[in-house]
């Protein structure tokens, strides 16, 4: 059954949703655009299921390869380097007919380890 409400009250659920888009407006990558830019990028994609599911497992591995510590010794950066590299040409393989996400690439990238940052950083301790 619906709630009512008084006359001037807002209803439950857009009060609810009021107060968690205002708590949410002092965290980075919300209030900056960048978590929204990655889920507008991702439903932008116009690409065929298994080129998007494809693209997705790119940008996951690209994400976790980000997110690991930068390795000590210089053959294993090159390496590593190595594999951004090869992972970023995989996905931009499956992107490429598409000039707007082409273009827009680096910055879902560049967003997406923030949010990953994010994410990561709000996950308890232990």
């Amino acid at each position: 059954m619906a709630s009512s409400s008084k006359s001037g009250e807002e209803p439950e659920g857009s009060k609810r949703a009021s107060d968690f888009h205002n708590s949410m407006l002092g965290m980075p990558g919300y209030a900056d655009d960048t978590m929204f830019f990655v889920v507008r990028y991702v439903m932008s994609q116009k690409l065929r299921e298994c080129d998007a599911e494809e693209f997705e497992k790119y940008s996951t591995e690209l994400n976790i390869l980000w997110s690991e510590a930068q390795p000590e010794a210089p053959e294993e950066d090159a390496s590593r380097h190595e594999r951004l590299q090869e992972l970023k040409q995989q996905a931009l393989e499956k992107i490429k007919d598409y000039p707007d996400l082409v273009r827009d690439f680096d910055r879902f990238t560049t967003n997406s380890q923030a949010v990953s940052k994010i994410l990561g950083d709000m996950r308890p301790r232990k």
